[in-house]
């Protein structure tokens, strides 16, 4: 049997499902819901995402119906496999293999006690080592402060500690340490923490002399006086202010961009002819030195940053950070001066100089570099005392665990040689399993045949009114069947849905009870019927519930080697009629599970219900949905609050409950007129123009108003009595 069934990642089970199943199981689940990938997984568990755990360790074979099953077995109706199963003839070869089978059954059962006999001793194992973790840990926490670096890595696992308490005893030597002694050079080994660091890089100030000087920001930069204007310029010394007037002239229209006046028609030319080739030349010169000066200046901060940001323990930064706070400061106040030449080239300035603050910080990493090369030297040394006490605690460690682990190894001996003793006798079991199947094996070869299961699918056609085929062996290939008219051609693709539905179901049936080879018949199995009856009239979802119901009874008694059954279905009619067992009795809480398959937001679970059958009837169903509104699709509501009304009210009470509107008033009343409105359009078709809100708030509103109607029409116990309302407190009705 299958044990429990994980699903993750698989179509819709995009978060992680469980399911423990039981010997028969009943899943209701709409279309879509998300059946066919439970039933797919179990017939062929290959996603990345599913794990299927077996009972007894082995995996049983799985019979699974569904349309993968339909596509492969009847994907061409001329060519059908076979299905064997035992001949009448030979009453003493059926009861030696009746008799062989109740071997093999006795087998398995053996297997299963031993297993469970192996499960106790995991049980008791894992209980075992429980406990040692817990002493081991004990004895570590006792240590923890003393010799705190002395366990890396085994701070968070008890059983990684466990385990190195295990290795340690292996080499455990009888003497053990002296702890204050032991203590004493720990704390010289572990004073301070070392580790070797890198050094620091000192800044190159060569090339800093030279990218820090430019002779052209002391030079009173300006145009040519040779020019008709330019000595007047000269004399006005307003040529930085002219300058700036000339991206204005350009788009005043031959005016003077200030005065609006008519310009000579040669003056904006000689005002151009100022700032000639040369002016230019110093300009971008000037901007090429201030593009150098901000970009190497930028990268040496960022340097000194990084410095700081990655700071060592052991060396004290204040003066470092000063200092480089200071250098900050006058690189921006430079490049502020810089960036006021070049607004006005004719004005002369000068720059601070930090070659002085890089020259000092220089020093300070010096200083720092001689810290760190003693810091590491340190450490080379330090290893080898550090790891000399790790030792020594180790010692300490196992020998006060010595009679705890010495225990702990005996009975886990016993234990792993009482394993071995059960897997000795589970390989016998299972020896015998395959000497017992092998006679049985030889036996049906003798036996089988196909012929019995078409006889019986016509017969079961024949009854329910499908005279217009049937299926017949193929004389031309044998081992198989074909699906003939009556004149005895071939069917190929002329069947209707509700035909190939039903014989496909046939057909399923009768390999449940037989074997598409010659032996194997009855061999343990799962079964999986998933949705047979879409596109089937009353008549023939009948004796479809009713062969289902044989298979269910079949599982339950322990027969034809049917150990486990999952019914899936959309189908409220089905799924009470294979469940029902009688007005009296009830299914085994141990033998039978029920189970809803829902999809809210795309996402599929999967929810258990016991031996308790949550479907009653359709109507029903309905109100479950209504209660459960939160975990579902709120744009589906409507659709359930109209069929809700309309059944009870329209068709059951012969009320129109329209005419309710009017008992409202104020907001409940544009409510009221806006949730039927809604439900009349928005429950049969959604519009291109029609738009509806589903906010939580809004949808509130109209649940209560849905009650309101039952209230104002005189039928409010009903509605109590369907959202399972206990004490319901009276509200006031205006």
């Amino acid at each position: 049997m299958i044990k429990e069934l994980y699903l993750s990642d698989i179509a819709t089970f995009t978060e992680r499902t469980t399911m423990n199943p039981r010997k028969i199981n009943f899943c209701y689940g709409s279309n879509g819901s998300g059946k066919t990938t439970i039933s797919s997984v179990i017939a062929n568990c290959l996603a990345s995402g599913a794990k299927i755990v077996w009972s007894s360790g082995n995996p049983l074979g799985t019979l699974v119906y569904n349309r993968d099953f339909v596509t492969a077995n009847f994907g061409e109706t001329s060519k059908i496999g076979g299905i064997f199963t035992l001949g009448k003839d030979s009453k003493e070869a059926q009861e030696f293999i009746s008799e062989q089978r109740v071997k093999v059954a006795e087998c398995a059962k053996q297997i299963e006690t031993f297993n469970k006999s192996k499960e106790k001793l995991v049980r008791e194992q894992q209980a075992r080592e429980t406990n040692i973790d817990n002493v081991c840990w004990k004895v570590k926490s006792s240590y923890d402060q003393v010799f705190s670096e002395a366990f890396p890595g085994l701070n968070k696992s008890k059983s990684k500690f466990r385990e190195r308490c295990l290795a340690e005893s292996k080499n455990a030597t009888q003497t053990q340490p002296n702890r204050d002694e032991l203590k004493r050079l720990y704390d010289i080994a572990f004073g301070e923490t070392r580790q070797i660091y890198q050094t620091y890089i000192p800044i190159d100030i060569v090339p800093v002399e030279q990218w820090e000087e430019c002779d052209l920001l002391s030079q009173k930069i300006s145009g040519s006086a040779d020019t008709p204007i330019g000595k007047f310029i000269e004399y006005l010394g307003n040529s930085d202010w002219i300058k700036q007037g000339i991206s204005y002239a350009e788009k005043a229209d031959g005016k003077c961009p200030f005065c609006r006046q008519e310009l000579p028609h040669n003056t904006y030319d000689d005002i151009k002819a100022f700032f000639d080739e040369s002016y230019e030349h110093d300009v971008l010169q000037l901007r090429t030195f201030y593009n150098r000066f901000s970009d190497n200046t930028t990268k040496i901060v960022d340097r000194l940053q990084g410095y700081l940001a990655d700071a060592l323990s052991f060396l004290d930064y204040s003066l470092f950070k000063a200092e480089l706070d200071t250098l900050h400061l006058t690189i921006d106040k430079n490049i502020k001066e810089i960036e006021r030449k070049l607004e006005s080239p004719s004005v002369e300035v000068s720059l601070a100089p930090i070659l002085p603050a890089l020259e000092r910080i220089n020093n300070i990493l010096s200083s720092f570099n001689g810290s760190i090369e003693e810091n590491n030297d340190f450490a080379r040394n330090q290893t080898t005392k550090q790891q000399e006490c790790i030792k020594g605690v180790w010692q300490l460690v196992v020998s006060e665990l010595k009679t705890a682990i010495d225990a702990y190894i005996q009975e886990t001996q016993g234990n792993q040689k009482g394993n071995k003793d059960i897997d000795d006798k589970i390989k016998t079991q299972i020896d015998e399993q395959q000497e017992y199947n092998s006679l049985i094996s030889e036996k049906e070869a003798t036996l089988t045949s196909i012929k019995p299961t078409a006889e019986a699918i016509n017969a079961i056609l024949t009854r329910f009114g499908f005279e217009g085929f049937s299926i017949t062996e193929t004389q031309n290939e044998l081992g198989t069947y074909k699906i003939i008219r009556t004149d005895g051609n071939c069917v190929e693709n002329t069947l209707s849905e509700g035909e190939y539905n039903f014989i496909s179901f046939l057909y399923f049936y009768h390999l449940v009870y037989g074997s598409h080879d010659k032996t194997g018949i009855a061999q343990p199995k799962v079964v999986v019927i998933d949705d047979p009856i879409s596109s089937l009239d009353s008549n023939v979802l009948f004796i479809v519930s009713t062969l289902t119901k044989q298979i269910i009874d079949d599982c339950k008694n322990d027969r034809e080697g049917i150990k486990q059954v999952f019914i899936l279905t959309h189908n409220v009619y089905f799924h009470k009629e294979v469940s029902f067992t009688g007005n009296r009795e009830t299914w085994s809480r141990k033998q039978v599970a029920f189970w809803i398959i829902k999809k809210s937001n795309n996402i599929s679970q999967i929810i258990g219900y016991g031996n308790e059958n949550p479907i009653q009837t359709s109507y029903e169903l309905l109100w479950s949905e209504l209660k459960n509104t939160d975990t579902k699709q709120r744009i589906t509501i409507f659709n359930t609050l109209r069929r809700i009304l309309e059944y009870y009210f329209n068709v059951i009470g012969g009320l129109d409950y329209e005419k309710c509107i009017n008992a409202f008033d104020g907001e409940d009343k544009l409510t009221c007129k806006s949730l039927i409105s809604c439900i009349n359009e928005g429950s049969h078709f959604i519009t291109d123009d029609f738009v509806m809100q589903y906010e939580s708030v809004a949808m509130e509103s109209y649940i209560r108003v849905f009650k309101l109607i039952f209230q104002k029409m005189g039928h409010e116990s009903h509605y109590n009595m369907m959202m399972k309302v206990a004490n319901p407190e009276p509200e006031a009705i205006e």
